[in-house]
């Protein structure tokens, strides 16, 4: 009874995964093992996003099993232009519920500075709000959080873009630069 029980419970992860878009990418498929982070650019009045972004794109290629090395093949660089810090809920005519809304522009490349891949005007696709009611300095700490956690979504949407847009091909014979 509980052997049977064990393969109608594998039977239905099987069952859910398979009809919930997830798709499993080998090895073989990856259109790169390695690749380096280029330059990020930061051209919004926010500082340290950046970093936080590149610290995020490390983690979640590393995570998809892409390791990150300064001499890869391809490469990742790109430019967060939009950031929007707005409140959307008020108490007490104080503000009380944030959003952030975070935007950018990237490209991946070729080691000879071909670029294979463009995305432009790519945001989290959900998002990051946070509320507070406390002091300034309190907004400001949750506020730095709700930015890692934004680059977090951010990075695992590009990732996902990158990697998955050209599953299984080289990305030397995908889309030209859009410039």
């Amino acid at each position: 009874m509980k052997m049977n029980m064990k393969y109608m419970m594998i039977a239905a992860v099987l069952l859910v995964v398979s009809g919930c878009g997830y798709t499993l990418i080998t090895s073989s498929e990856r259109p790169y093992t390695s690749i380096r982070l280029g330059k990020i650019v930061n051209a919004t009045s926010t500082p340290k996003l950046q970093d936080m972004l590149y610290e995020a794109l490390a983690t979640e290629f590393m995570r998809r099993g892409v390791t990150i090395s300064d001499s890869a093949e391809y490469s990742l660089e790109g430019k967060i232009y939009f950031y929007k810090l707005t409140a959307v809920a008020e108490k007490k005519k104080f503000a009380a519920q944030y959003e952030i809304d975070i935007r950018g522009s990237f490209k991946l490349k070729d080691k000879n500075d071909n670029v294979t891949k463009a995305i432009m005007d790519i945001h989290s696709p959900f998002i990051e709000s946070f509320e507070s009611q406390d002091a300034v300095n309190a907004v400001v700490a949750s506020q730095e959080q709700q930015n890692e956690a934004a680059m977090r979504s951010l990075a695992a949407y590009l990732v996902y873009e990158m990697t998955f847009s050209l599953k299984g091909q080289n990305p030397d014979t995908k889309e030209p630069d859009p410039q």
